[in-house]
């Protein structure tokens, strides 16, 4: 089976989808399907083709690689080129930087023998114009209601789609990092490289900056409190508003005076992100929304056992699959600092919660997620 999937973002640009591409794809290959990746760097297209030592590079299509939706039907063309069996786009908003011609994309290839299907990674709604209101939505699930298939990777999204008269399989995520092996001599290693002392406790974050993810909690709690530095492994994401997010960190950090005390380490390769993750005393993910299924950087941390405070998700099936697992805490002040100190202060809670954690994610196996979705193309 010929597979194409779609996404705004791919290695080596930094995020969350293009990464979980990267591995669908490998885990598909190794199933014996063929799988490209379509995607656009700088306003060119970008193909590739996953194999077993890796991604190799086709020659991709001419002109100008656009998402608006003026391009779509070049887009169409450009799949119909391509000849997939299934058509398979991986959305998120931001990645496409909110431009909505691969919305339509499902609409276009109806009546052509492409099955198309559309993994949701959230449910944002894309820009359109000011006071666009409802439409905004309207136009976020017309992939939905004209692909071949609908996919949700967390039951907070499945319900959304339900509620709206949709029939979406849930396929969940995995890990988007691999651990790597990790002695304690390795983690006593990484905490030297980052000038940690023996009195330091290393608060780690883990994911791109933007808003609804709570850095700045996290800044305010370090500032707080003397002897916790924050090691924020990831950078700025490509949306405008994500890009003035991080420059206002960056604004604040140096106002403050809390440049020693907050690394922020940019993207990085996955295994030094493994490294990292090991070397920190807790893991902090302060999601505004919740913590969700639907976060690698949450799924990341869990197969890296890592003692994780992150805040209560929004739907119960998930509070469910976490609980043990992580430590919940409301997204404030004074109840993410005393969750976070609690997990410092016992060695026991910290080995508790590491042991969970492993065991959570291991449910999340790639191997089990790209023979869901090879059962999904199976229905056409």
């Amino acid at each position: 089976m010929r597979i194409l999937f779609i996404t705004g973002e791919y290695p080596p640009q930094p995020g969350g989808v293009g990464d979980y591409t990267q591995r669908l794809a490998q885990h598909l290959t190794i199933a014996g399907h063929e799988v490209i990746t379509l995607t656009s760097v700088k306003g060119h297209w970008q193909l590739w083709r996953a194999t077993s030592r890796g991604d190799e590079a086709l020659a991709a299509p001419r002109g100008r690689a656009s998402w608006r939706l003026v391009a779509a039907g070049r887009l169409a063309q450009v799949v119909r080129l391509i000849r997939p069996q299934w058509c398979h786009i991986q959305y998120q908003t931001g990645a496409y930087q909110l431009q909505i011609g691969v919305n339509v994309l499902p609409l276009l290839l109806q009546r052509t023998e492409i099955a198309t299907a559309i993994t949701y990674h959230d449910l944002l709604p894309p820009y359109l114009f000011p006071k666009a209101g409802p439409l905004r939505t309207w136009v976020t699930l017309i992939p939905a209601r004209t692909a071949s298939a609908v996919v949700v990777t967390n039951p907070e999204d499945e319900a959304t789609l339900r509620a709206a008269g949709l029939q979406p399989r849930l396929i969940p995520i995995g890990a988007n990092i691999e651990p790597t092996q990790s002695s304690a001599r390795d983690r006593a290693v990484e905490r030297t490289r980052l000038s940690i002392t023996a009195d330091e406790a290393l608060i780690g974050y883990f994911g791109l900056l933007s808003p609804g993810k709570g850095v700045d909690l996290l800044i305010d709690l370090v500032a707080q409190h003397p002897r916790w530095r924050l090691l924020i492994i990831g950078g700025a994401a490509t949306t405008p508003t994500d890009r003035a997010y991080a420059e206002a960190v960056q604004q604040r950090l140096a106002r403050d005076g809390l440049r020693d005390r907050v690394i922020i380490t940019g993207h990085l390769p996955a295994a030094q992100v493994s490294a990292y993750l090991s070397a920190c005393d807790v893991i902090a993910l302060p999601f505004r929304d919740g913590a969700s299924l639907r976060r690698g950087s949450l799924l990341a941390a869990l197969a890296h056992g890592c003692a994780i405070v992150t805040t209560p998700p929004a739907s119960a099936a998930t509070a469910a699959a976490l609980t043990g697992a992580v430590q919940f805490a409301a997204a404030q002040p004074n109840s993410f600092a005393a969750a976070i100190e609690m997990v410092l202060q016992s060695a026991v809670m910290r080995d508790r919660l590491s042991e969970a954690a492993r065991a959570v994610a291991r449910r999340f196996a790639w191997s089990t997620i790209a023979q869901a979705h090879l059962e999904l193309y199976q229905t056409r």
